[in-house]
C-alpha cells in the first residue's frame, strides 16, 4: 500500500460491457483514498451488459472520453451493411438495443480528449484522437508526445498496461507496467496505458486499471481478479459469440 498521505485519482478504460470486471475494479478502488474517477472509453462492445456499464460510468466518473467502440455505436446501422466481424458487430448491435435515449445522448456528448492540467485523457493516441491510433512502437509514442502538452497523459485502447517515457533529449522508452508503485520523474514526460477492465490482452485475465497521485507523482497499476464463470454465463445468456467469452480467461 502506498504512503497513507497519498490521495489518488482512479483511471480506467476498455470496460467493454463486462459488468463483473467493472464491479470488481470499483470494489478494489474503495480501499484507496480516491477523490475522483476518469473513464477512457470503450465502455461498450464485446460484452453483454453495455447499459449497466454505461450507467455506472455516468454515475461515478468526473470525466469520460469516447472510445472507438462508442464511435462504432453511433453508426450501428452501417454494421448491418458492412463486413464487420461478428465478435465486434453483435455486441455493438446489442448496445444499440440496450442503451436508453439518455445514455446514448450522454455518450454522444463526451469528447475525444480531455485536458486537466497536469494531465491529458484520451482513449488512444493524442495524435488525431478521432482516428484512434495505437501507441505500440516508438514512432507511435513520438507522434503522441508531439500532441501532448501536459506532464502526463492516460490512455487505453491496446488493452495492455504500459508506461511510455519521454526524456529531455526527446528519447522515448516503453515499459510493460507492473503492480509496483512508481514515482514519476518531474524532468521527464509520461504516457500511461491503464490496460483494460473488461478484456485484458497481456496474458493476464485480471482486470486492469491505474491510480495516480498528482501531488506525489505516484503511479500505481492495479490488477483485480473477478468471477470469470459468472461473466461467461452473462455472455452466453446474451447470445454473444463464444470467442468473446472464451478469451476472458486467457487474457487475450
Amino acid at each position: 500500500m502506498p504512503e497513507s498521505k497519498s490521495s489518488f485519482f482512479a483511471i480506467f478504460s476498455d470496460i467493454h460491457a463486462n459488468i463483473d470486471a467493472l464491479a470488481a475494479v470499483l470494489a478494489d478502488i474503495e480501499q484507496f483514498p480516491v477523490k475522483g474517477m476518469f473513464c477512457l472509453g470503450d465502455t461498450v462492445g464485446y460484452g453483454p451488459a453495455p447499459a449497466l456499464c454505461v450507467q455506472r460510468v455516468m454515475d461515478i466518473c468526473a470525466i469520460t472520453v469516447l472510445g472507438n467502440h462508442e464511435a462504432m455505436l453511433f453508426v450501428a446501422e452501417k454494421i448491418l451493411d458492412e463486413d464487420w466481424d461478428i465478435t465486434i458487430s453483435k455486441p455493438i448491435l446489442l448496445a444499440a438495443d440496450q442503451l436508453s435515449k439518455k445514455q446514448n445522448e450522454w455518450l454522444r456528448s463526451q469528447p475525444f480528449r480531455a485536458d486537466v492540467d497536469p494531465l491529458a485523457l484520451s482513449h488512444a493516441s493524442l495524435n488525431e484522437p478521432p482516428e484512434f491510433h495505437y501507441i505500440v512502437e516508438e514512432k507511435d509514442a513520438q507522434a503522441h508526445f508531439a500532441a501532448q502538452k501536459t506532464f502526463i497523459s492516460f490512455n487505453g485502447h491496446t488493452h495492455v498496461p504500459a508506461i511510455w517515457e519521454e526524456s529531455a533529449s526527446s528519447n522515448f522508452s516503453g515499459f510493460h507496467a507492473t503492480d509496483k508503485p512508481v514515482r514519476l520523474n518531474p524532468a521527464k514526460r509520461y504516457s500511461i496505458n491503464v490496460g483494460s477492465v473488461g478484456q485484458p490482452r497481456d496474458g493476464d485475465p485480471r482486470a486492469s486499471y491505474a491510480l495516480y497521485d498528482f501531488e506525489n507523482r505516484i503511479l500505481l497499476h492495479r490488477r483485480v481478479a473477478y468471477d470469470l464463470s459468472l461473466a461467461r454465463a452473462r455472455f452466453k445468456k446474451a447470445g454473444l459469440p463464444m470467442r468473446n467469452s472464451s478469451r476472458l480467461g486467457k487474457g487475450e
